[in-house]
């Protein structure tokens, strides 16, 4: 239940994998897998996180508030990045590349707690329908399956960004069109 929870709610732009597929368009597909590792790895954290405080959290409402706040000013901030950018990535060695992207990976995966309130949402009405029984190793299954799912996501978006690598010098593409729907969903959050 984790991971096509997982997979089906990744699938709407967002920035993680608008990221990993500017990675792929821009034909740095290593550097794309790295940057989905960490994504992954994130995840797992954020669900563990959003399933072990459940019922804290919908408690809470200002709790929640905060973190639509919190992601409104995340997707700002990296439209208008993605906006003003002037120059295309000029390729570095893959090591730090690498080590970059995996970075980055982390990074952009802790400004995005709306995966927070996402997992809380989902695992709730889950175990309101019996779907899931979160006792004892199933916690860790789960939170597994969440994990993989946004991999696995993240995998088939790398594939289809390596397929319009020809758009890699197109600097509207790469920075400009992503930049834009941060901002929108950025002043959508906001809205809502």
């Amino acid at each position: 239940m984790g991971l096509f929870f997982s997979f089906i709610g990744s699938i709407p732009p967002g920035s993680i994998n608008i990221t990993a597929m500017q990675y792929a368009v821009s034909g740095r597909k290593t550097a794309a897998l790295y940057f989905s590792l960490a994504a992954a790895l994130t995840e797992y954290l954020y669900a563990g996180i959003a399933v072990k405080f459940q019922m804290y959290l919908t408690e809470n409402a200002a709790i929640s508030a905060n973190f639509q706040v919190i992601s409104g000013l995340v997707l700002l901030t990296l439209g208008v990045v993605n906006l003003t950018r002037k120059k295309l990535p000029t390729l570095q060695p893959q090591q730090k590349e690498k080590r970059n992207a995996f970075r980055k990976g982390v990074l952009i995966s802790l400004a995005n707690p709306l995966a927070i309130p996402f997992w809380l949402a989902v695992t709730f009405y889950l175990q309101s329908i019996g779907w899931v029984n979160l006792s004892g190793n199933n916690y860790l299954v789960y939170v597994a399956g969440i994990s993989t799912g946004t991999f696995l996501l993240l995998l088939l978006v790398i594939q289809l960004g390596a397929q319009f690598s020809s758009i890699q010098h197109n600097k509207f593409v790469i920075y400009r069109l992503p930049g834009i729907i941060f901002v929108c969903m950025g002043i959508y959050t906001f809205y809502q």
